[in-house]
């Protein structure tokens, strides 16, 4: 009797010891050897150093395994960027590994999401791209998560791209301007410096070259009424010249109407 009972507080421990390893949706240490698992149904991955890491956990820790994951994306491109390393592997007495995953060069795929937050009157611009991995049926533990479904994201970093010319004439400022331009390193956003001597601005180019991406944003502040948006606004790319046209500069009384700015991107 009481080596049944210290058997089982080993099997308990044990269980304890992998589950306090990694935060799970269902048990993974149990049932037939070599069956493997994901630990989530959902993950999140700052992208960083070209490649992305996801756990896996198997039912035993006897002997090397390894079995083949498969990547799918419904972004047009994404399976060209992001390769699975290989199969995953286990050596022994492993019983948790990675499904690595390597990507290249983003901007030749768009993001699912373009998000920019502004930080005092610099902004932050993050990118994200959806993708999932599945294991094999045959593969597949009792705990039976068989895919996860993994979202990528990208803090942008920025370069100095010297000056440019912003023709506002029929913009915000009603002139043409000289203004610094800034380009992300790993993909097409670009990030105009204060250009109306307050709020810096941001827009993606989609993989296309031709469509631009320029969410809402704030470009600065009107001495009546506030905060004025850049709000509803097409763009086009052609040889080198982003036109912005803008449904409206907003404030909360109302619309100063539309207008056009355009952009020279730098050679």
């Amino acid at each position: 009797m009481k080596k049944n009972i210290f058997n089982c507080l080993l099997i308990v421990g044990a269980l304890l010891f992998f589950s306090s390893c990694d935060k799970t949706e269902g048990a993974l240490y149990s049932g037939e050897p070599n069956k493997v698992s994901f630990f989530n149904k959902t993950m999140k991955f700052n992208m960083e150093g070209g490649s992305i890491s996801v756990p896996v956990g198997r039912t035993s820790t006897t002997g090397d395994f390894s079995f083949p994951v498969t990547l799918s994306a419904t972004g047009a491109g994404y399976t060209n960027i992001f390769k699975l390393a290989g199969p995953v592997q286990f050596g022994s007495g492993e019983g948790k590994s990675y499904a690595k995953i390597n990507y290249g060069d983003l901007s030749k795929i768009d993001p699912s999401t373009l998000s920019i937050s502004p930080t005092n009157k610099d902004v932050a611009v993050g990118l994200a791209f959806p993708i999932s991995l599945t294991i094999p049926d045959e593969n597949v533990s009792s705990s039976n998560i068989k895919k996860v479904d993994i979202m990528a994201t990208s803090i942008l970093e920025f370069e100095d791209k010297g000056n440019v010319t912003m023709n506002s004439t029929d913009g915000w400022a009603g002139k043409v301007l000289n203004v610094k331009i800034q380009k992300a390193k790993t993909t097409s956003v670009y990030k105009l410096v204060s250009p109306f001597g307050e709020n810096s601005l941001a827009f993606l180019i989609k993989a296309d070259g031709k469509t631009v991406v320029f969410p809402n944003q704030v470009l600065g502040n009107d001495p009546d009424y506030g905060a004025v948006t850049m709000s509803d606004v097409t763009g086009t790319v052609s040889n080198g010249v982003v036109t912005l046209n803008i449904g409206g500069y907003r404030v909360s009384a109302g619309s100063f109407g539309s207008g056009t700015e355009i952009i020279n991107l730098p050679k």
